[in-house]
């Protein structure tokens, strides 16, 4: 009884879908739809994309102290890692740029291509937005339709139409929509998908659009119809049975469209509906066969059964109403794929009998190393313009990279416990590699000096933090901050980009899979990732970016790892500190934001509430002369008390909706704080590390039980907050207390 109620509660929802979801209509009921909804109905392949990426919505993200947009469709419509993209933003952009200009021009009369170097997400990018497409296509919103040809068995072409019960479901002149498919003896679906407006003539679908629009309020000049409204045509097949049913019935184009079925269909890259993914190959992508033997056509009209039918098939075929992507296109010898970017252009494939009217977006994927040969040929400039370039340089922000490495390197797959701070390393170093040194005559004359100074590790804080180097003043700190854009777009024009050269993620994530494989560290540890690293830049003949000589600090490979090494270790302290519980980083942040609000109390002359007494009290002048000390402050309080709190509404006009950033107002006083709390406790900091090494090795010696339950507190907070293992903790202590508390 179970299995039965299931099934028969599964099959009236799916007959309630089919009918709600308009999946089978006559073509006047498709007429009447479009006239309802002519912007959703009339869209070409690029406004649907369009409309697709726009569907899922946009988030503001901040990163490197700018906010840019981001689209929410590369974060995974279906909750699936493999189709999300971290970082990117501004490529994301670029798409979205692109696809709206072909909306504009009304035609898609360009191949896109993504370019950049091995494992920057080219594909990844192009995944999530047919992953994207295909769940649109099953909405509401994102409804697509086709067309079938339908003809019935004898029984039912000579019963008058309307009169055949059930069967015949009638339209304006009756239709063959709804047969039940005994009635049916053949059905022959269009194989290009055809849009079912291109059954009317041009001049008539165009005026019949014109209606619509302007009876649904809309200007069609606001959106202007694709050139495939406007001149497209039928695929050969269609034409051919059209043309030979209209001379039949001597116009009559009603008896003509009572055999059309208009069909929903969706999306789909598994069996290539409207969503085609190309690997590099050297046939073409489409070609065309005739049918007049196929076993269908035996059941059609007398007057049909006599023409030569022609069934295009391929790629091309099966991409047309959506999108097609030609992985690593390039690769191909530049004369096979002439004619794609010929077909780009034109919007149309000629075959040796037909020619094909398509409507796809065509998006293609090449490293640097084949597009940098392909600009080296004759014809280059000529290809040019049948192509739109949209690079795609590796992440320059290590907070993304990181992001990669934790989807990518988890407990489950490399079966080992994964410190704190492992792949964050892992993401520093090569991001770093791939920074370049920034040219400050880009730049204004006040920042030049600056810029020239910026150390790599410091760029990379600025991309990813928004966090200028500390001991600058406030002005030039704001002025840094909002010099990123145009850090990040100085090298546009060169030939070696940022982002161009440089660890790979797929170079990096192997890097991380050794690590974890390294028997002499009990977690996959950052020690172990330095380790690799230093095996990996003493060959520089393997990767590219090894073989680039340093600049500075740039490209100095080597050197990144101490770099990344002593901010790990950094980090490391703050985690300890943290969990003995001493200040963390947050509380000097809250100390100095009570320290302002005190201030600015005390210069207007005014009280402060007190939250745990619940009155209103004097500021306390104690607090703020304790802190002044400690900061070392060489001028008058209320002087510097008035400068401090006139930063902070400064800050707040420019920024009315937004928490004051304390951390990046105040850095260096905030570092200060930190700093002189660090030397009056350096000492205890040093004899409790020790003794917790001693817990965590099994020798308490003479340790309390005060001191032993003190320590286990600190090793529970190590745990707990921050993931540390008591393997891991071992390691990083040691080698913190060998290193900054030794002597």
């Amino acid at each position: 009884m179970q299995a039965t109620q299931f099934l028969k509660a599964l099959s009236e929802r799916l007959s309630s879908e089919f009918v709600t979801k308009q999946r089978v209509l006559s073509f006047d009921e498709y007429l009447d739809l479009v006239a309802r909804q002519p912007l959703r109905q009339a869209r070409t392949s690029a406004q649907y994309v369009v409309d697709c990426m726009e569907h899922f919505g946009t988030t503001t993200v901040r990163k490197g102290g700018r906010d840019l947009v981001r689209f929410n469709l590369f974060d995974g419509v279906s909750g699936d890692a493999e189709t999300r993209v971290i970082g990117q933003e501004t490529v994301q952009a670029d798409i979205h740029r692109v696809f709206v200009n072909f909306t504009h021009e009304g035609r898609v009369g360009r191949l896109v291509l993504l370019h950049g170097p091995n494992g920057s997400g080219k594909s990844s990018l192009v995944a999530a937005l047919m992953s994207a497409l295909e769940r649109y296509s099953h909405t509401d919103e994102g409804a697509l339709y086709r067309f079938n040809w339908i003809f019935p068995n004898e029984k039912i072409s000579k019963t008058t139409l309307g009169f055949g019960g059930d069967r015949v479901r009638s339209g304006k002149a009756g239709s063959y929509a709804y047969l039940q498919e005994e009635d049916v003896e053949a059905r022959i679906p269009s194989a290009l998908r055809d849009h079912p407006l291109l059954l009317l003539p041009p001049g008539d679908r165009v005026r019949f659009l014109d209606e619509c629009f302007g009876t649904a309020g809309l200007d069609i000049a606001e959106r202007p119809l694709g050139e495939m409204l406007h001149t497209g045509d039928l695929e050969p097949k269609s034409r051919a049975i059209f043309d030979a049913l209209l001379s039949a019935h001597k116009g009559d184009i009603d008896r003509v469209l009572q055999h059309v079925q208009v069909e929903r269909f969706y999306l789909s890259r598994r069996y290539r509906h409207g969503l085609v993914t190309i690997e590099p190959q050297m046939h073409v992508d489409a070609s065309a066969q005739q049918i007049t033997m196929d076993k269908r056509l035996n059941a059609l009209p007398p007057v049909l059964q006599n023409l030569s039918l022609i069934e295009p098939t391929g790629d091309l075929v099966d991409g047309n109403r959506g999108l097609i992507e030609y992985n690593d296109l390039l690769k191909k010898p530049v004369d096979a794929f002439k004619y794609l970017l010929a077909t780009c252009e034109k919007t149309t494939v000629a075959l040796p009998s037909v020619t094909l009217y398509l409507d796809t977006i065509f998006v293609g994927s090449s490293n640097e190393k084949y597009l940098a040969a392909f600009k080296e040929h004759p014809d280059f400039p000529s290809f040019k313009g049948r192509m739109d370039l949209v690079r795609t340089p590796y992440l320059l922000s290590y907070v993304d990279e990181r992001a990669v490495y934790d989807e990518q390197i988890t407990q489950r797959s490399v079966h080992k416990h994964i410190a704190p701070h492992a792949t964050w390393a892992a993401g520093v170093w090569a991001v770093l590699t791939r920074m370049r040194r920034p040219t400050p005559e880009h730049h204004a004359s006040g920042l030049r000096d600056l810029i020239s100074r910026l150390t790599p590790l410091e760029k990379a804080d600025l991309y990813a933090l928004g966090r200028a180097p500390r001991g600058l003043s406030l002005e030039k700190t704001r002025e840094l901050v909002g010099a990123v854009p145009e850090l990040l777009d100085e090298s546009d024009g060169a030939t070696h980009y940022e982002g161009k050269i440089g660890a790979s993620p797929r170079e990096m994530r192997t890097i991380l899979l050794n690590a974890a494989q390294n028997p002499l560290h009990p977690c996959l540890t950052p020690l172990a990732i330095f380790e690799e690293l230093e095996d990996l830049v003493r060959d520089k003949t393997v990767y590219d970016f090894l073989k680039m000589d340093p600049v500075g600090d740039y490209h100095n490979h080597a050197r990144f790892i101490e770099v990344v090494k002593e901010r790990w270790l950094a980090l490391v302290d703050d985690d300890l500190r943290s969990a003995m519980g001493l200040v963390g980083e947050e509380q000097y942040v809250a100390i100095f934001a009570r320290y302002i609000t005190h201030a600015s109390y005390f210069l207007k002359r005014e009280k402060v509430f007190n939250p745990i007494t619940g009155k209103d009290e004097d500021p306390d002048t104690r607090m703020m002369e304790e802190i002044e000390m400690t900061l070392g402050i060489n001028k008058a309080a209320p002087a510097f008390r008035s400068e401090i709190v006139a930063t902070a509404g400064a800050w707040k006009v420019e920024n009315p909706t937004a928490a004051i950033d304390y951390r990046t107002l105040f850095a260096d006083y905030i570092e200060a704080l930190r700093n002189a709390y660090f030397e009056r406790e350096k000492t205890n900091i040093q004899r409790h590390t020790e003794d917790l090494l001693h817990l965590v090795a099994g020798d308490i010696g003479p340790l309390g039980a005060q001191d032993q339950a003190r320590l286990r507190g600190t090793l529970t907070a190590l745990k707990e907050r921050f993931g540390y293992c008591e393997g891991c903790a071992r390691e990083s202590i040691g080698l913190l207390l060998r290193e900054r508390y030794a002597g």
